[in-house]
């Protein structure tokens, strides 16, 4: 589910479909509590990250342009909230970004 702003219980029912659930810039705005609050309860196989270019430019470009780069802005914020390291964050994602664009290696 592309764009993922709404609450815990939306995200279970999502993953419960057995879809996958993504969140862009909007992870990093100070009053995106509820947001990071849904990250937090995704596990990491059911995660995507994307930056929605040109639009929602996370923290500390909101207001300009979206680009491609700034989802490590988004990656930053993401493994903050979930309490893993970077590294692992990036193993997890791109894992899962291999199994639905599939050809992608």
């Amino acid at each position: 589910f592309h764009c993922f702003v709404n609450d815990p219980a939306a995200a279970k029912r999502v993953i419960e479909l057995g879809s996958l659930v993504s969140f862009t810039g909007i992870c990093t705005y100070k009053n995106a509590a509820e947001v990071r609050e849904t990250l937090a309860s995704v596990p990491l196989d059911r995660l995507m990250l994307e930056t929605d270019a040109p639009f929602l430019a996370p923290v500390p470009y909101r207001g300009k342009r979206c680009e491609p780069a700034h989802v490590s802005e988004i990656s930053q914020t993401a493994a903050e909230t979930l309490g893993v390291g970077l590294e692992v964050l990036s193993e997890a994602t791109c894992a899962t970004a291999r199994a639905f664009f599939r050809g992608l290696e």
